[in-house]
Parts: C-alpha cells; structure tokens; sequence
C-alpha cells in the first residue's frame, strides 16, 4: 500500500512536537515512520519533504535525517528490503535540485546523503557522478553563483571524502580516473577565490567595509577553502603519483606560496579562516607525504616547503616560552605537522622500513632514487641539520611554562602525558622524536654538539630558572640519544661524577627548580640502564632511585617520585639485571612504592605502579613471600577504585598472577581472597567476562599449577568450567589446560562429580581436533586412566561416545596423523591397565559401526592401523608405551584370537625395535605429579 504524501507529511510534524503533552503523538509517530521505513516510495517522499521549502526547518530536518539514515540500511542491493531500482532512479534525478538548499545544517546532512549514495552507486549505477557535479559547479561559476557553486562544492567535498576511503575495487580505479579533471577545476577554483579573497583582505581592515562586501570577501574564502579540502584528499588519494601530473603539481606549488602568506597575515592578523587553511594545507602534505613519499619529495617547492616549516620553527621558539602563549595550541599543531614532514623526509634517506616506497617499473625506482639524492644533496645538509638540531635542543626540548604549570597543579596527569606514546600530537614529544632520528643518523656531525652541551650543562654553576631549563635541555639530549652515543660515551663515570652528586647534593639551600634536573636523572636512568650501565654502578642507580622515592627529602615532589617509579621499572626489567645486587633495597622499594599507591588519585598513575610492583614480583620469584600479604592487602580496595577501568583491572590479576607464580604452594592461603574473583570474571554472563576472561583464565590456570591440593575453594569452581568447555569458545585452549589440573590434583572427586559430562563434552571435540588441542584432550584422557581404577569411569566412556568417537577418528583417512597416534596411547593406556576392556570395546564398536564386512570384533582392523602409525611416532615415551600396549593385548587373553595371533609376527618384530632403540634410556611411563610441570606443558604435551 502506497504512503500518501499528506500522511507522511502529518507524521514528520507529529514526530518533531516537543511539549511534554504531546509525548504520546511523537512516539506513535516514530513508531509509524519506523514502520515506513521499508515501504515503497518513502524515501522518495522524504526527499520531497525536505526539498520543500515552505515546511518549517525542523519538519526538513527530521525528513533528511531519516532519509540519510534510510540510505545507510537499505541503498545497497543486497540489504533486506533494499529501496526498489526505479525509486533510487527517481532520488537520483531529484539530486540536483537538493543543492538549493541554504539552510547550512540541511545542506550538511543532504551532502552526507548524497555522498553515501555515490558509495554505494559509483561507478557501476552513477557512472557520471563527477561529470554531474562538476557541470553543476562549473554552471555556477560561469554564472556567478557562489553561493550556489558553494552548496555543489559542499557536496564534492563529501563525496570525496566518502569515495578516498575505498582502497582497492572499482570504485578505487573510477575515482582515480576522475581525479585529473576533478583537481583541474577545483583546483583554479582554490587559486582564483584564495587570491581573490587575500588580495582583496589585505587592500584595508574588512571591518571598514560593508557588510556585503565582507559577506563577498567570506563566500571567497569559503569557496577556496572548499576547494582546498576536496583537492588535498584527491592529490593524496586520487593518484599513484602525484608528481607525474601536471594539475596536481601546479596546485602543490601554488599551495606552499599560499602557505608563507598566509603564516605572515596570520602573525600580525589572526583570524579562524587562516587557521582553517594553515592546517587543511599541513594535512595536505601530510597525507601526501605518507601515502606517496616519492611524489612528495619531487613536487616542485617541497624543499622549500620544509625550510618554510623551519623557519615557523625557529621564530616561533621563544614564543613557546612565554607565560600565557595565547596562541601556543594553533602553532603547536602547525609545527607538529612541519616536524612530521622533516621526520619523513629523514627516515626516506636512510630506509629503515618506516616509508613505503612501491617499485612498479623501473621509472618508480629511478624516482625514488633521485628523490634521496635530491634530499641529500638539496635539503639535508651539514648546514641544514645543524640548524634544526640547535632549534629543538634550545628551544624544543625545554619544558615550557605551560608544562611546568601542569607539573604544578596536575602532577600526576604531567607524568602521564610524558610517558604516553602520543608525540604525533604534541610539539615536545615529537621534537623529541626528530631529535633522535638526526642523531642515529648524523651521528658524526651531532655527537661532538651534544656531548659539548651536556659538558657545559654539567659544569656551569648558575641556578637560574632559565640556567635550568637549558640545563634539563642538554640532559634530555643525552638521555633520548643513549643509542646514538653509547659507544663515545662512559656512562658509568659520568654517573658516578655528575649525577649521584647531584642527588645526594639536594637539600633545602637549592633552589625549587632542582627538582626539573632531579626528575631529568631518573629518565636519564630509564634510558640509559640497558643500553650502558655497568654491574658496578647498579647500587648506586638503586641508591639515587631510593632516594628519590623518599616522600621526607626536600624537591621529591610526586612526579619526581612517580618519574623514579618508572625508572625502577627499567631498572628491573632488563636483560642484565642481577638480584643479588636488587634484593637489599626490595622491602624499602616495595614499601614506598605501596605508599604512593595509597596517596596518587588518577587511574593511570595507580596501573604504572601496579605495573611496577607486579615487574619486581616476577623478577625476584620467591623471595617476594616475605612481602605478599602487604601486595595481597592493596588490591581489594584498588578493584573497587576501578570502576569501569578494566586495564587497571587487567592489571591487578596479572600482579596477582605474577605473585601466585612466585610464592608457589605458598598461594594457597590467598585463595579465599581472589577465587571468588576468578568466579565473578569467568562466568559468561558476568559483565566483567568480555574484558577480562583472559586474564582471570591465566590467574585461574597458575592457582591451579601452584596448589599443593585442590581446596575447597578452588573446586567450587568446577561447575563453571564444565559449563565454559561446553560451550567451545575461544579460551577452550586455556580451560583445557585447567581442567588437567584439575583431573591431577583431584582425579576421584572430578570423576565422581563430572567424568560423565567431561567426556560427553570432550566426544563433540574429537574429530574436529588441532594437533595442539588434541594434545590436551587426549591427556586429560589418560590422567583419568593413570590416576583412577577403571571401574571408577569406563562406563562413562562408553555410554558417552566417546571411545567411539575416537576409533572413528582413528579408522578416518582424513584425520591427521599426529592426531591419529595421540588417540592410540588412549588404547595403550587402558592395555596397560586391562587388556579385555579393549576387547570388549572393540566388540561392542564392530557391531555398531560394522567396520568388518560381517561384524563382529574389530580389534584387528584397529591393530593394522596402530601397527602402521608406528612410524609416526617419535617421542621415546610414546614409542615405549606403544610397545607395552601391543605386548599386553598379545601376552593377555586377547592375544589367543585370531586377529592377533594373525599379527603377532608383525608386533613381535614392532616391539623389538622399540625396545633396542630405548636400551639404555629410561623412560617414565607414570604419571607426572607436578602440577607446575603439567601446567607449563611439561606433561600437558607429551605420554
């Protein structure tokens, strides 16, 4: 049944009522449009509404959000109830009308609808998309219609935007086949309107102007802008390379002139516009830069581009160390984007891996190699990385007073801030990061510059804030360039004559700015202690932590002590560590560390020092025992400050996965403090279990691996295992491995309480094996047969399938062969333990399954393929139990039937080989009784 236009009409106003009586009518109305959704010609209707002018704006606006919402669920062929070919024919024709929109908000949203529909339709429904626009846009400039050639622009630049996202397919080919006209066009347009709109701004105040002259002057700059983002998406997006077309590269020059004036209006007029196309323009050749780095060296003006960013650089130094920067976000991001561009136009010339460069045809290979020497030859030369280097080390690499503000007021979040890995964003961090890649690489040329600095900085007596600063500057140089100098340099005397004095010299006669150069040591530490730092000087590194992490002594504020915090970490962390040397300062680390713990507010200052204390747990193992009831003490009332942060969350049951793995059996006495928290995460429909069952899992499988019996409170938690191995998730790997715990630690009670469903969970497994979990299946398996007497569960195994499971698998051609030889120590075992059980099995399987024409036993057929898996066997302890299996059918009973006696030569012959490769070697066939072991695979992957 059609929507009558009048119907829909009284619903899209109904819809927008607002006043709490009519609550009832905007519900029923919602209710009908949701039901309209799937109707013929809605959408059709919907288009009109909001393309009527007469309708109040907010009746449009409800139109249009339900029309582009309506695009995104039913536009695409393929989706349930899609919109009918001949209704999206009749929207598409209606198209160009939408662009008469003035409202700015409706013409945002009919932009977004249009863009989506040019996603799903171009190429192969709207070849012409682009033709289409650009003939509306050129129209409107032919006729000079900037507003309307405004709203096509609008447009564009959505569709652009929508259609840059597609990295491969048809639509990735059409839209750079229209790139070349697209960016011909637009790009004049970008010229035209931004030199208009500059020239005419800079002929007087526009204030003195009318106002619609300024409103003329606005809709230039607008336009321009416009046309600015639509080619900076097409140039990066739009071609394989950029350099080779002519459109492309004229607009790349004109836009770094463009850059340097609009820098200069904007340092004596400041103003939105000129932020908007001094970033749009940074982004420009960002994304040039990484998606086509060849094509961004050889753009004509880049080089001079990259000398413009230095210059903005190196004026905007002493700005940056003002009080009140007014403007210090804007410049930040604009400098954070040249220094992007100085980074990759560095890691280009020394190839590291971090540019993608594509080598098609030779030509690209010629490119690319021109463009490094270019580089080389051109940009970066002794001169030139001279000059950046003394510009980031002086100016850069300084904290400024809005960080030490922040060091004031939000200690803890400065300390975050530093150790974040968020330098793309930050001007410091990703000075920091450009200082480095010129030191690894110009090594020669910097190092003397850097050790001379760090010298001076070492040896002058002047305490002026600004003596300090520059002082901290030269200490972070050498500290961010460990693996650059490392080789010039000896640490251990440097830290023995400059910095331990520098430590212990702090008192209440310093000044407060010491602090800085206080904090600067404890990073100094954290980079330096695994790339040089001698066994010598490890107590003298833990002597200078240890006292910066005393709350008592003068200038050890909190980031000096969380900044200490960290370089412990490092400290502990690292290949060479030695813990004798550590285990002397181990309680008074600890101790101060659960101070901080108690006194810091912010969540990720409380997870770095969880962090922190979990490291020194694992690293000391046993000798943590002493100190676990303190560790064990913290972490119920650091769960509940939590909250909804599951990281931190994470955190606390690795430290307590870390602690039950060193103290042990000794764990034990902390199961009635975190089993009820293992319960809480591991249950399905816990709201803790999407976020950390993992972890709890990998808490879970220690406990088990550490217990010296299975207490009461780890076998209440049983049942929820039982229930999450029936359910095959992801983690079924890790419950496995618990579940053997379990089976080792408590054979009779898992099997009284739950063989019967574990081996009707385990029969659906078998089959539908991999080689590692058929492993611990069939371990878990032979624990039963190893630790319990038969008549304890092999009912269960037959009643449950799951010997018969496992024989199909073992007669499956399919299956794999490793897998095959791990269901066949299952019949060894139970030989072992009673050789007419296999016969009676093997009974009872032949008549079911009929594997022998007749029926009947099928033991035969069943020794033919064990006796032929032989070879596939290569673990001693396998081979060994084969060997016994085969002798015990053949020596017991069973071995006086026929399909035996048939065999007896083959398995006599089998057995001797066995046996005279293992003379000599002893091979424990008995069951491995650390849990620990089993746990770590010792017993989990081997007979």
């Amino acid at each position: 049944m059609a929507i009558a236009p009048v119907d829909l009409l009284q619903a899209l106003q109904a819809a927008v009522l607002q006043d709490p009586a009519s609550v009832a009518r905007r519900k029923a109305a919602e209710a009908q449009l949701k039901t309209w959704e799937t109707h013929s010609g809605f959408y059709s209707l919907l288009q009109d509404a909001f393309l009527d002018v007469s309708l109040q704006t907010d009746i449009r606006w409800i139109a249009i959000i339900y029309f582009k919402n309506g695009i995104d669920k039913y536009w695409r062929k393929s989706a349930p109830n899609a919109i009918a070919k001949d209704e999206k024919i009749q929207i598409r024709s209606k198209i160009t009308q939408t662009f008469g929109i003035t409202n700015a908000q409706l013409a945002a949203q009919n932009a977004l609808a249009i863009a989506r529909i040019s996603k799903f339709d171009f190429p192969v429904e709207w070849p012409s998309l682009f033709s289409d626009i650009l003939g509306l846009a050129n129209e409107a400039h032919d006729g000079h219609d900037l507003i309307r050639l405004k709203q096509v622009l609008v447009v564009l630049n959505q569709i652009v935007k929508t259609l840059s996202g597609a990295r491969f397919g048809k639509t990735r080919v059409a839209l750079q086949q229209a790139t070349p006209d697209v960016v011909k066009f637009v790009g004049q347009w970008y010229f035209i309107f931004t030199q208009e709109w500059m020239t005419s701004s800079s002929n007087g105040a526009l204030q003195n102007r009318s106002s619609e002259l300024s409103e003329q002057l606005e809709l230039r700059a607008s336009i321009g802008y416009l046309s600015l983002k639509i080619c900076r998406r097409l140039v990066s997006e739009g071609y394989e390379f950029a350099n080779r077309h002519q459109e492309a590269s004229e607009l790349f020059q004109v836009s770094t002139m463009h850059l340097n004036a609009f820098i200069e209006k904007y340092v004596s007029d400041p103003s939105e516009i000129l932020e908007k196309f001094i970033r749009t323009l940074g982004k420009f050749y960002q994304d040039l830069s990484e998606r086509q780095p060849t094509a961004f060296i050889l753009m004509p003006g880049s080089f001079d581009l990259i000398r413009s960013y230095l210059t903005v650089l190196q004026s905007q130094g002493a700005a940056f160390h003002q009080q009140n920067f007014e403007a210090q976000e804007f410049w930040e991001k604009v400098l954070v984007r040249g220094l992007i561009l100085l980074r990759r136009c560095i890691k280009m010339i020394f190839g590291d891996g971090t540019v993608t460069i594509k080598y098609r045809t030779p030509e690209d290979r010629e490119e690319t190699k021109s463009a490094v020497r270019r580089l080389k030859e051109e940009l970066c030369t002794d001169s030139f990385v001279v000059n950046v280097h003394d510009i980031l080390l002086w100016s850069y690499l300084r904290l400024r007073p809005s960080d030490l503000e922040k060091w004031a007021n939000e200690p803890e979040e400065f300390v975050y801030d530093e150790v974040q890995n968020s330098w793309e964003y930050q001007l410091r961090p990703c000075s920091e990061k450009v200082y480095i890649d010129l030191l690894l690489n110009f090594k020669d040329l910097l190092k003397p510059r850097v050790l001379d600095a760090f010298e001076a900085a070492s040896s002058q007596n002047d305490t002026s804030d600004d003596a300090i600063l520059a002082k901290d500057a030269a200490y972070c140089a050498f500290s961010i360039g460990c693996n650059a100098l490392f080789e010039d340099v000896d640490f251990d005397n440097i830290f023995l004559r400059v910095f331990v004095p520098q430590v212990a010299n702090a008192s209440a006669d310093v000044p407060s700015m010491h602090r800085i150069i206080l904090r600067r040591i404890s990073l100094i530490i954290s980079n330096w202690i695994s790339v040089k730092c001698g066994t010598d000087v490890r107590k003298d590194v833990y002597d200078v932590l240890a006292r910066q992490l005393d709350p008592s002594l003068p200038f050890n504020d909190t980031v000096v002590q969380l900044t200490a915090a960290m370089a412990l970490k490092s400290a502990v962390d690292e290949w060479d560590f030695k813990l004798d040397m550590f285990l002397p300062y181990l309680e008074l680390f600890l101790t101060r560390l659960i101070e901080m713990m108690t006194k810091v507010d912010v969540i990720e200052t409380k997870l770095s020092l969880l962090q922190v204390i979990s490291v020194i747990v694992e690293v000391v193992e046993t000798r943590i025992i002493v100190f676990a009831d303190k560790i064990v003490a913290l972490l119920p009332s650091l769960w509940e400050q939590a909250g909804d942060e599951h990281i931190l969350k994470g955190a606390i049951l690795q430290t307590l996965t870390n602690l039950i793995q060193a103290t042990g059996t000794e764990s034990y006495q902390f199961h009635q403090l975190y089993v009820p928290l293992i319960a809480g995460i591991v249950d399905p429909k816990s709201e803790l279990h999407v976020y950390l069952n993992e972890d709890a899992l990998l808490l879970w499988q220690t406990t088990i691996a550490n217990a010296p019996s299975a207490t009461p409170e780890l076998l209440s938690l049983l049942p929820i295992l039982i229930e999450s191995l029936d359910q095959a998730t992801d983690t079924l790997r890790m419950e496995l491995v618990i579940l053997e715990g379990y089976v080792l630690l408590a054979p009779t009670f898992v099997a009284q309480q739950y063989a019967k469903v574990i081996f009707g969970i385990m029969a659906s497994f078998i089959g539908n094996l991999k080689i590692e979990a058929c492993h611990t299946v069939t371990h878990i398996i032979e624990l039963f047969i190893q630790s319990l007497p038969l008549n304890a569960y092999i009912n269960d195994l037959v009643e449950t399938g799951l010997m018969a499971r496992l024989t199909d698998s073992i007669f499956d051609t399919h299956e794999s062969a490793i897998n095959v030889t791990r269901y066949l120590t299952i019949y060894a075992r139970l030989s072992l333990a009673d050789p007419t059980v296999v016969v009676r099995f093997c009974d009872i399987y032949g008549t079911e399954r009929r594997v022998l024409p007749n029926g009947g036993n099928c033991l035969g057929p069943l020794l033919d393929v064990w006796l032929e898996k032989v070879e596939n066997m290569g673990h001693p302890r396998v081979r060994k139990l084969t060997a016994m299996g085969l002798g015990a059918i053949m020596d017991g009973p069973a071995g006086q039937q026929e399909s035996v006696l048939r065999r007896r030569e083959a398995i006599t012959k089998v057995r001797g080989e066995i046996f005279a490769e293992l003379e000599g070697e002893e091979v424990d066939l008995n069951i491995d009784t650390s849990v620990k072991n089993l746990m770590s695979g010792g017993c989990g992957y081997s007979v």
